[in-house]
């Protein structure tokens, strides 16, 4: 059974917040939470190899599809992690997006000497989940730690700050567009190829994407509830209600919930545990320019997946909603919501 890891790494981030709440000095948590930080970066340090050479192992000898799952990854760190395994130890991982699979896994491994322990997958899976334990335990012991400073730094206020930045996400969301349209509008490929390459690209904007989205939103809640800034949204290209979407998750409220009154807002936010982000209003334009160019690039390329999709499931091609979805690693139900949108209707 796939473990749950956000489950796993919401349940980690507790203990250590129950175990710091034991702590009632400010000067003896904060050593508290030192110490927690520090004994969770050793566990991640012994684990780091052993993680990486069994999930490399998994990928490259008993893929599946959507195996990153099992071990809390996505796609593109699944297959960059077994292709920095094939090259050898001292290959370069600079790639923007990782070298695609082999044509034959098994075989590729086996020439390269990466070995196949036995029971590889689960054996992977029981090491990563104790790595993202480990690693949610670090995350949450910083936070604990950065929540000490800010409360220092937020007495009876808020933090003055200058003026936001305002991109222009506009323009920002369609330059990132055409850079996906221009580079397949100039690939001489077949509609094979074309779908690999675009299910790729959509593979790497949506983890662009959820890499970022946990960043923007933390310096937004910073500015909106800790300092003296206006009109956070339009520094993060979001409307007024999505930026009330992501307050209201950051102090736990149920969807369109009233928020406290501005005077309130701070005691709310560390009530709630929300952590101050020193250089958030440096940060937030720069996290929400390359999170709205990476949806976009998402977007851009979902359409030119989808196009190869529908190229091969027709004559004379016949590719079947089980290879098409095989092909692009995703659920067959995506596929069906493109080559036969009036089942979905």
């Amino acid at each position: 059974m796939t473990t749950d890891y956000a489950k796993l790494r919401e349940r980690a981030a507790q203990e250590v917040t129950s175990e710091l709440a034991k702590v009632k000095d400010p000067f003896l948590r904060r050593a508290a939470a030192e110490e927690v930080r520090d004994q969770a970066h050793m566990d991640l340090s012994s684990l780091k190899e052993e993680r990486k050479r069994l999930i490399a192992a998994a990928a490259l000898y008993e893929f599946r599809p959507n195996l990153h799952d099992e071990f809390g990854i996505g796609r593109v760190h699944l297959r960059r992690l077994a292709m920095l395994h094939l090259r050898g130890l001292d290959a370069r991982d600079d790639w923007i997006t990782p070298p695609p699979w082999p044509a034959d896994r098994v075989k590729a491994a086996r020439a390269a000497g990466v070995p196949h322990p036995e029971n590889v997958v689960e054996e992977a899976a029981k090491v990563a989940a104790r790595y993202e334990y480990a690693e949610a335990r670090r995350a949450a012991a910083v936070a604990h730690l950065e929540a000490a400073q800010e409360a220092v730094r937020t007495a009876g206020g808020r933090v003055k700050v200058d003026p936001l930045e305002r991109p222009d996400f506009d323009t920002i969301r369609e330059t990132a567009r055409k850079e996906i349209v221009e580079e397949f509008a100039t690939l001489a490929a077949g509609p094979e190829e074309r779908l690999r390459r675009a299910a790729d690209a959509v593979d790497q904007a949506e983890e662009e994407a959820a890499a970022l989205l946990p960043e923007r939103d933390a310096a937004l809640s910073t500015l909106a509830f800790y300092t003296t800034a206006r009109g956070v949204y339009l520094s993060a290209g979001l409307s007024r209600q999505g930026m009330a979407r992501v307050l209201e998750r950051a102090l736990h409220l149920p969807r369109g919930s009233k928020l406290p009154v501005r005077a309130d807002q701070p005691a709310a936010a560390r009530g709630a545990g929300v952590r101050f982000v020193p250089d958030a209003a440096k940060e937030l334009p720069r996290l929400a320019t390359a999170y709205e160019a990476a949806q976009a690039r998402r977007s851009a390329a979902i359409e030119v997946r989808d196009s190869a999709v529908l190229v091969l499931h027709a004559a004379p091609y016949g590719w079947s909603r089980t290879q098409l979805a095989d092909a692009i690693d995703r659920d067959p139900k995506v596929v069906a919501r493109v080559v036969a949108p009036e089942e979905n209707s």
